[in-house]
């Protein structure tokens, strides 16, 4: 009697045990077949996460989930709402537009990954451009203001003066000198209608939307912004994750030596490590 009340008892005591580890297992690291879902626009953020898939299984044994987003707006609102645990595929500037006006104070930024230089692309030789002619630039707030920023910079047009010159809009061009007419457009729109739109003669366009249309920034480009440019794509979660051990392999596995030369190798220059 006394030797099976022993057994019972190593039985419980190892019962608790295991559960135990279990439940802070999944706790740390979603041990139990559990997903780590992240956001992303397909290039090149997608290509970057699917690179470090076997290396974040292999560190957190989780499998690392690719959530393929088209648009800049989606990704923001899975990630508030749980669909996904993180996401990456903008800059912090747009981040912090978005949060301000979907009023979102809980989404933040937990690394900068990398830069993709805006570029400004032409039918014409810049010279060439007249009275009328029509150029698209993106409509988000905060790459608008980037892209006339960048037209600003290179003497197509010129911006009053204002507290924040990240978000200008057309509105607030002073001068212009070419006699432009400029149009908004949603920017995964941007690449094919600057394509096939005979009526558009320039655009501006995000180097991952470039990318995906078969557009070389370096080559196709009239300009683009430097390798300094502020506008850092950053690993975005909610607050209270921003200690998440999740987070911090995710992080761990994309800013390692192995990324840098993958990014430099694969990218041509149009996109830049800042790790």
């Amino acid at each position: 009697m006394k030797k099976s009340k022993s057994v019972l008892k190593v039985l419980v005591s190892l019962f608790v045990f295991l559960t135990l580890f279990f439940v802070e297992g999944y706790a740390l690291f979603g041990f139990g077949g559990n997903t780590f879902k992240v956001g992303a626009t397909p290039v090149p953020h997608a290509e970057i996460l699917e690179f470090v898939k076997d290396d974040f299984k292999e560190k957190t044994g989780v499998e690392l989930e690719i959530v393929i987003f088209t648009d800049y707006v989606q990704p923001n609102l899975a990630l508030e709402d749980g669909s996904i645990d993180a996401n990456y595929f903008q800059h912090e500037p747009y981040l912090e537009t978005f949060k301000r006006e979907r009023n979102l104070p809980d989404l933040v930024s937990v690394a900068k990954i990398h830069v993709e230089p805006m570029g400004f692309y032409l039918k014409k030789d810049l010279k060439d451009l007249k009275k009328g002619d029509l150029i698209i630039i993106p409509n988000d707030v905060t790459n608008e203001g980037r892209s006339l920023l960048l037209l600003q910079e290179y003497g197509v047009i010129k911006l009053r003066e204002r507290e924040d010159p990240l978000v200008a809009t057309i509105k607030d061009i002073v001068e212009n000198p070419y006699g432009l007419v400029f149009k908004e457009l949603e920017a995964p729109y941007l690449p094919r209608t600057y394509k096939e739109d005979k009526n558009v003669v320039g655009a501006i366009i995000n180097t991952n939307y470039a990318i995906e249309a078969g557009l070389n920034p370096l080559e196709d480009a009239v300009f683009f912004e430097g390798a300094q440019s502020p506008y850092a794509n950053v690993i975005a979660v909610k607050e209270s994750r921003v200690d998440d051990e999740l987070v911090k392999a995710l992080v761990e596995v994309l800013t390692t030596d192995k990324v840098r030369k993958f990014i430099l190798e694969n990218y041509n220059g149009a996109v830049v490590p800042v790790f």
